[in-house]
C-alpha cells in the first residue's frame, strides 16, 4: 500500500469518528432525561390509625418515565413497631391494562414484584397502579408522624437511574378535624 492510500484512510477515518462524536453530542440531551426519575406514591388510606389497630393501606404508585422504562417493582417499608400481614392490588392501571404483581412480605417490608417475567407491568408517562398493604399497628408505636418508605424499580429498559425512592408521612393518632360549632355543641345539652 502506498503512504498516500493510508493517509488518506486515516483522514476518513477521523472524520467518521468527528461525525460519531457529534451524533452523541446532539443525541445526549434527549437521553438524559430518559429514566424513572418522577415517581410518585401518594398514600390513599386509611386517614388515620391508633397504635393497637389493623388497617388497609392504600398507596397509588405512578410512573412519570419519560422513556419506556417500565415499573417491574414496588416495596414498602414501615416502621418497626408495624407488622405487614398481606397485601394485593388492583389488577388494572390507571391507562387500563391488566398489571400482574407476586407479593411476598417480610415482617416490615411489603414487596410487589413483577409476576409474569416480562417488561415492567406500570407503563411511563403516568401510568399508575393501586396496592393494598394489610398492616398490624403496634401498641409501642408513638401517636405523631411516622414515615413508610417506597420504592418504585423499573425494567432497567430505559436510562439510569433504574429505581426511584422516597418516604410518606403518616401521622398516627390524628384527631379528625370537625366542623362543629360552639352552637352546636350547646344544642347537645
Amino acid at each position: 500500500m502506498s503512504l498516500h492510500y493510508n493517509s488518506r484512510l486515516e483522514d476518513i477515518m477521523k472524520k467518521l469518528l468527528i461525525a460519531i462524536a457529534l451524533m452523541a453530542l446532539a443525541a445526549s440531551p434527549a437521553l438524559a432525561d430518559r429514566s424513572m426519575a418522577g415517581g410518585t406514591c401518594t398514600i390513599i388510606a386509611p386517614a388515620t390509625a391508633n397504635p393497637g389497630d389493623t388497617v388497609t393501606f392504600e398507596f397509588l404508585i405512578c410512573n412519570n418515565s419519560t422513556d419506556a422504562e417500565w415499573t417491574a417493582a414496588v416495596y414498602f417499608t414501615f416502621p418497626t413497631c408495624m407488622t405487614v400481614l398481606g397485601g394485593s392490588y388492583d389488577p388494572t392501571s390507571t391507562d387500563g391494562h391488566t398489571l400482574s404483581f407476586v407479593f411476598t412480605n417480610n415482617e416490615h417490608t411489603a414487596f410487589f414484584d413483577d409476576g409474569d417475567g416480562g417488561y415492567g407491568e406500570i407503563y411511563g408517562a403516568g401510568d399508575c397502579g393501586t396496592f393494598y398493604v394489610d398492616v398490624a399497628i403496634g401498641t409501642d408505636c408513638e401517636c405523631g408522624p411516622v414515615l413508610i418508605h417506597w420504592e418504585q424499580i423499573g425494567d432497567v429498559y430505559g436510562a439510569e437511574p433504574h429505581f426511584v425512592e422516597g418516604d410518606e408521612s403518616f401521622t398516627l393518632c390524628e384527631t379528625p378535624a370537625d366542623d362543629a360549632t360552639w352552637s352546636a355543641v350547646k344544642s347537645l345539652y
